[in-house]
């Protein structure tokens, strides 16, 4: 009695090259490979989206700890506690920074205003300052937000 291997005992040809795709796919192109790092958010349009996303009750105040000064740390609770507005008129809809303006001041901080949209019909205002803080090994210092403002 002959003993055959799991690959010889199938019919057909050989085994044809390893495919990552469907067996009926015959597409061949693949998604572009992209070299090096995609570029960085700019941090007045990240902090943006992630003021956004707290003030809206999709993130907690948390995910900005260590991020946020003191008194701007305070005035962002506040702010999250009297803008039950913006939680419901975000309710099903995505809000999303809608525009964004800075004003780099002659300390090296950057004084930003966002206009966001909660829903179509919807748009809001936050102000807040960016502060770079000392730097660290060769990279530049942490962006921190030292004051916000939501109407």
């Amino acid at each position: 009695m002959a003993v055959t291997s799991p690959a010889s005992a199938r019919p057909g040809p050989a085994r044809a090259a390893r495919r990552s795709g469907p067996p009926d796919r015959h597409d061949h192109r693949r998604p572009p490979v992209r070299a090096g790092r995609t570029a960085a958010v700019p941090p007045h349009l990240w902090f943006a989206g992630r003021l956004l996303t707290v003030l809206t009750g999709r993130q907690p105040i948390s995910c900005l700890a260590g991020r946020v000064r003191g008194p701007a740390y305070d005035r962002l609770w506040e702010l999250v506690n009297s803008r039950a507005d913006w939680r419901l008129r975000a309710g099903g809809e995505a809000p999303y920074v809608h525009s964004c303006q800075v004003a780099r001041q002659h300390d090296g901080a950057l004084e930003v205003t966002a206009v966001v949209s909660l829903a179509p019909d919807a748009f809001r205002a936050i102000a807040f300052r960016l502060e770079r803080g000392p730097a660290v090994g060769s990279g530049g210092g942490v962006w921190r937000c030292t004051a916000v403002e939501a109407r």
